[in-house]
């Protein structure tokens, strides 16, 4: 009967010592190396540009050009991105660190609980081309 009385109290001190009655644990965090949201990254906007457009079209999805796109944070593992389609809107594209691509319309990201998607800055103008005459 001791013994049970010992161990009991042992159990109590040990969770008085935590705020929510688990124990702290060290934790270490690992960041996975994503070469595919390194090189997007690297890219100029014009050829950064056409990489999320073609990823959004492989999706498949509807996309006439993107003319805005950025990183915008890391989520489970996954590079997140976004990019704005000139005809059907914003688009969360989620590069995993294996080249894998998973596109989400920025629309449904409460409803899928996914991260919501900045807006982007606005692209800057196209140069003027010389008319033909």
């Amino acid at each position: 009967m001791t013994r049970m009385l010992t161990s009991a109290a042992g159990a109590l001190l040990l969770l008085a010592g935590c705020k929510d009655g688990t124990p702290a644990r060290n934790v270490t965090q690992v960041k996975v190396a994503n070469d595919y949201s390194a090189q997007l990254q690297a890219m100029n906007p014009l050829y950064r540009n056409l990489g999320l457009w073609r990823a959004v079209r492989d999706a498949p999805e509807r996309c006439k050009k993107v003319d805005a796109g950025a990183y915008q944070e890391d989520y489970r593992n996954m590079a997140m991105w976004t990019a704005h389609c000139t005809d059907t809107g914003q688009w969360e594209v989620f590069i995993a660190a294996n080249g894998e691509v998973q596109v989400r319309a920025c629309a449904d990201a409460a409803t899928l609980h996914l991260p919501a998607c900045r807006p982007l800055p606005p692209a800057p103008p196209e140069p003027a081309r010389p008319k033909a005459g």
